[in-house]
């Protein structure tokens, strides 16, 4: 662990909290269900989890004004607005499909199938112009390979859920993705606040979940408050608490931390899936939940730090010297340039 970012013990302090709200967050959706089906409606929980949101940011932006004496809205502009607006489309549908998803499947499989979403970002990203190095291919491969070992169950021959759950679960990991590049292409296009960034985008959020409250495939029979108990109110400020946690992460350690988090968490839901929600787990199983983690830290910590034409043939000493190289600089890089916030 880095000791740039604070004290070993502030630093076990923040991959715990980590762990605890991102695992609980995902526990939580499932959890809330009662007889596989939720007694509250989806869309006003998302609803909800974006007004608590939007109270954090803006209220951090408030701050911020009052502190440095800035105008309110510098930077806001018409483009700004309907790339948020569409972006607060995609994370609306996302965040509902997941309730749908988690009816289907168990938080491990969910947690598993998330793992891809940082290689569809690169080869998105790949369509802007950046490429892939060689071991981020291999990382692509290998995980995918690891994943469908998992889902499928080679004594019936047949995948392990049914074809909705593998639809479900490629949508929301799609929409995961592209909403992560288009808000990363945002993020460095637009020189507004982060904190006000947010609050836009959370703005939208909430006009956005009150609309498929009303209308579409997420439109309810319940009234807007109707039906929470505790574990529903808990899932709303798990899911908001989250972004917060990423913060205090890159504050007081650093981004190979957050990713050992992000591994453990897919551990721990895995786990729990086997022993309270069916994930059905064997040797051959257990072996690819272990490659899919290694697989999610090598990509995350080493690979997307490696330049794109990082060579890995063995017949130049040259060039094994230049690849030990990248991965020394990429980690003193890591450890002096920390994001300030997360996005959400």
């Amino acid at each position: 662990m880095s000791e740039s970012g604070g004290g070993r013990g502030m630093q076990l302090v923040a991959f715990f909290t980590l762990v605890t709200v991102q695992s609980g967050a995902i526990l939580l959706f499932k959890l809330a269900q009662i007889g596989g089906a939720y007694t509250f409606s989806p869309a006003s929980s998302v609803a909800l989890t974006e007004l608590v949101k939007l109270a954090l940011a803006f209220g951090s932006h408030a701050l911020e004004v009052r502190r440095m004496g800035d105008d309110w809205f510098p930077g806001v502009t018409w483009p700004i607005i309907l790339h948020y607006f569409g972006l607060s489309c995609l994370y609306t549908t996302n965040n509902i499909l997941t309730f749908f998803v988690l009816e289907k499947a168990d938080p491990g499989t969910l947690s598993l199938f998330k793992s891809i979403a940082p290689y569809l970002c690169a080869m998105l990203l790949r369509l802007t112009g950046q490429r892939l190095n060689r071991l981020q291919w291999c990382c692509v491969i290998i995980q995918c390979c690891a994943i469908a070992i998992i889902q499928y169950d080679v004594t019936k021959g047949v995948p392990v859920l049914s074809a909705t759950a593998y639809a479900l679960l490629t949508a929301a990991t799609s929409i995961t993705a592209v909403s992560s590049v288009w808000n990363q292409l945002v993020l460095k296009g637009f020189t507004v606040p982060l904190n006000l960034q947010n609050a836009v985008l959370y703005s939208f959020g909430v006009l956005t979940s009150v609309i498929c409250f009303w209308v579409g495939p997420a439109k309810s029979d319940k009234r807007f408050f109707e039906g929470y108990n505790a574990l529903g109110i808990a899932l709303i400020f798990f899911q908001a608490l989250h972004g917060l946690a990423v913060s205090f992460v890159y504050k007081h350690a650093d981004a190979i931390i957050k990713n050992f988090a992000n591994s453990s968490v897919m551990a721990v839901l895995v786990c729990v899936s086997a022993v309270w929600f069916g994930l059905q787990m064997n040797l051959h199983a257990g072996l690819a939940v272990v490659i899919i983690i290694v697989t999610t830290y090598v990509y995350m910590s080493i690979a997307i730090k490696l330049p794109a034409e990082a060579s890995f043939e063995p017949s130049s000493g040259r060039e094994k010297v230049g690849l030990v190289g990248a991965v020394d600089a990429a980690s003193e890089e890591d450890e002096e340039s920390k994001p300030s916030e997360p996005r959400g």
